[in-house]
């Protein structure tokens, strides 16, 4: 057999081995009928309707319900993908829901096709099972990729690196064919993800700069016959990129999509993210630190095992590879060297933008290191043996690396599971009309609409300008809700969102304590970070206890605060050095309900005399001094929470940790010891 054809199958054959094990550590640990919470069951929701019904949803009656329906926002290609798996997989007895975590595994699998081909256009074929196996297994995008998260980053990779492959091969190519096939897998990327115009901006920076790093070496020796094949060449560069813009556009608006709105959308988002003011609030959109070394090993896919020596040298080896891609292109070919220059700018921005986005720049760059490695196997082809050996071992090595990391990382991904949250959904779906509206912080929103079912005021960024109110006021209206003291304010302000419905549920739950700044600051505008007078909740868990002679746990440590049961009710003191003061509230639970001791209610010289030998045993001093703040403790005593004076009374106060004592409007039907739920009476 011909030995090039031997030598195509034999690479075929390990990028297939790698995809196979991309899917391995992506799939290890699914669960059936379990996904992982938040966008992955938006995501889901449109699937099941498409399996159901074989269309989209003309209109989204549940999410941002306010009196006017909302149309989904979502391409639909994933939806299309999973469906027409499931068609073939139901057989199997297989549900939608492991039928999409698995498909959500393949496609993750599948981002080391494009890699492969990326990888391989900027360099060779070893670039090429470099990029793959490094892509595939980089924990950044592991973590974002796997089965269970059933969500658009696993498309939206893929077309990212197809896209620029062939993107790059149409400017190389120059051809109508070479042309039509990128405009086509933009047009496929448009089906799947709204953000599709961002790889046209790599491919119109690369001819850009293709341009001036051909032109200004000419132009200072004055080489003017060179110049004119240089602007030449650069007018068929504008007008192979020209028309693959026609073509897109043309071809979206074809399918039904708006290309001129998704293209500002792309510069918008890009220059001005926080103006909805929903991405301030996530964590994954929080600005990161440049100046920290952390940022930059995240940045090209986080490879990092906790031994500083393995991790830095693996990260150093990543950086010097981009570098010599740069270098060893620039010499040989300047089209290259333009598109990988392009890639590091652009994800130098990206990264910018928040820590969300480091997936993408993962694959950018790790494409350029692969590129660069591909590179350093062209220079030392023909030479010495130890040269040829080392490279080999060099890529051998940092593949096996790569893809033991990512088989380990796969071994710790999986749905998320909470039985006290798939109670409360099935306590929404099963035991409230229909149409009933349930409000709560947005976060989570897509679980209330996709597994209780029914209609929410908010859930997530999905909002369009069809919403009756904008992301920012829903958003302003809910913190407002949960941080306002006035339980009138509250009602109000659910007025607003009520529509139709026939009832209305409210939910306070525990994952909101330590989310609370930004209730607070988007709901009253008190800002944490900078104002001393708007303290947050602070959490603390058991350290320890002791005992008495009796076995009975009378001392509970929290840290600095130690809570004391040794009379009729439990007391709490908070201890600094050697000094123990009182704390002036203290919540417990009686049984199931909840009980509250003011020190300004009882004696408090005798109670300090009460408890002075045990806290001296303890090695504290008793003070008759108290300390102004609240403390929680959980019913099964594994933790406390601080309550400072500015969120005593607060609505989430109340209806979280009081289990909605004093409330006029808001009538628990519902609870465990994550999740509330009220029903509002108007």
């Amino acid at each position: 057999m011909d030995r090039a054809i031997l030598n195509k199958a034999a690479v075929i054959a390990l990028l297939a081995l790698i995809v196979l094990l991309g899917f391995y550590m992506r799939a290890v640990n699914n669960v059936p009928d379990k996904m992982l919470s938040y966008d992955p069951i938006f995501q889901y929701r449109f699937t099941k309707y498409f399996a159901d019904f074989g269309e989209l949803p003309l209109w989204d009656e549940l999410s941002y319900y306010a009196g006017r329906a909302v149309s989904t926002s979502a391409p639909g290609l994933m939806f299309y993908l999973t469906a027409l798996i499931y068609s073939f997989t139901k057989s199997l007895g297989w549900s939608l829901i492991t039928t999409a975590t698995f498909a959500s595994a393949w496609y993750g699998a599948l981002i080391a096709v494009p890699a492969f081909l990326l990888a391989r256009e900027l360099s060779n074929k070893w670039g090429g099972l470099f990029g793959a196996a490094l892509t595939i297994s980089a924990p950044q995008i592991l973590v974002r990729t796997f089965g269970a998260s059933y969500d658009t980053d696993q498309i939206a990779i893929f077309f990212i690196l197809l896209t620029l492959w062939s993107g790059i091969h149409a400017l190389k190519k120059k051809d109508v064919f070479s042309i039509c096939l990128t405009s086509a897998f933009f047009i496929a990327f448009a089906a799947a993800w709204q953000m599709f115009w961002y790889t046209f901006f790599f491919l119109a920076a690369a001819v850009v700069i293709y341009s001036a790093v051909s032109f200004i070496p000419l132009y200072r020796h004055k080489a003017h016959d060179a110049i004119k094949t240089v602007l030449g060449d650069a007018k068929t560069l504008a007008a192979v990129v020209a028309s693959i813009f026609f073509l897109v556009f043309v071809g979206t608006a074809l399918i039904g999509m708006d290309p001129s709105t998704y293209f500002f959308a792309v510069i918008g988002f890009a220059q001005e993210a926080e103006k909805q003011i929903v991405n301030i609030s996530i964590a994954e959109l929080q600005l990161i630190d440049l100046a920290n070394m952390s940022t930059w090993m995240m940045a090209v896919g986080r490879f990092l095992t906790g031994d500083a020596v393995i991790d830095n040298l693996f990260f150093i080896t990543l950086v010097a590879l981009m570098l010599y891609g740069l270098g060893h292109s620039y010499r040989s070919d300047k089209l290259t060297f333009s598109f990988l220059l392009t890639i590091l700018l652009v994800s130098f921005y990206t990264i910018t933008r928040g820590i969300r986005f480091t997936e993408f720049s993962s694959g950018l760059l790790l494409a350029m290191a692969a590129a660069g490695f591909g590179h350093l196997t062209i220079a030392v082809k023909g030479k010495d043996v130890f040269a040829r050996t080392f490279t080999a071992g060099l890529g051998i090595s940092m593949m096996a690396f790569a893809l033991f990391m990512g088989l380990y990382v796969g071994q710790n991904l999986g749905p998320d599971t909470s039985q006290n949250w798939d109670d409360a959904w099935t306590y929404l779906r099963t035991q409230t009309p229909e149409l009933s509206l349930v409000g709560t912080w947005w976060d989570p929103g897509h679980m209330i609409t996709g597994q209780a079912e029914r209609r929410v005021i908010a859930d997530g960024a999905h909002c369009g300008y069809q919403c009756l109110y904008g992301i920012n006021d829903r958003i302003t209206n809910l913190g407002k809700i949960m941080a306002t003291d006035d339980e009138e304010t509250s009602i109000e302000l659910i007025k607003k969102y009520r529509g139709s419905s026939p009832e209305v549920y409210w939910i306070a739950s525990d994952d909101l304590i330590s989310k609370y700044q930004w209730l607070q600051y988007f709901g009253l505008g008190c800002d944490s970070r900078t104002d001393s007078k708007c303290q947050l909740y602070s959490p603390i868990g058991l350290e320890s206890y002791r005992y008495d002679q009796n076995g009975k746990p009378i001392v509970k440590i929290y840290g600095p605060i130690i809570v004391l049961d040794v009379g009729s009710t439990p007391v709490a003191i908070y201890v600094q050095g050697k000094n123990a003061a009182l704390l002036e509230e203290l919540l417990y639970y009686d049984g199931d309900s909840v009980k509250t001791v003011r020190i300004s209610d009882v004696n408090k010289t005798a109670l300090v005399q009460g408890l002075d030998s045990l806290v001296q045993q303890l090695g504290y001093r008793m003070s008759n001094q108290t300390v102004p703040i609240t403390t929680w403790i959980a019913k099964d005593s594994r933790m406390i929470v601080v309550i400072p004076p500015n969120l005593r009374n607060t609505m989430f106060t109340r209806m979280f940790f009081l289990e909605g004592q004093g409330l006029e409007h808001f009538k628990q039907v519902f609870r465990n010891e994550q999740v509330k739920i009220y029903e509002v009476e108007f």
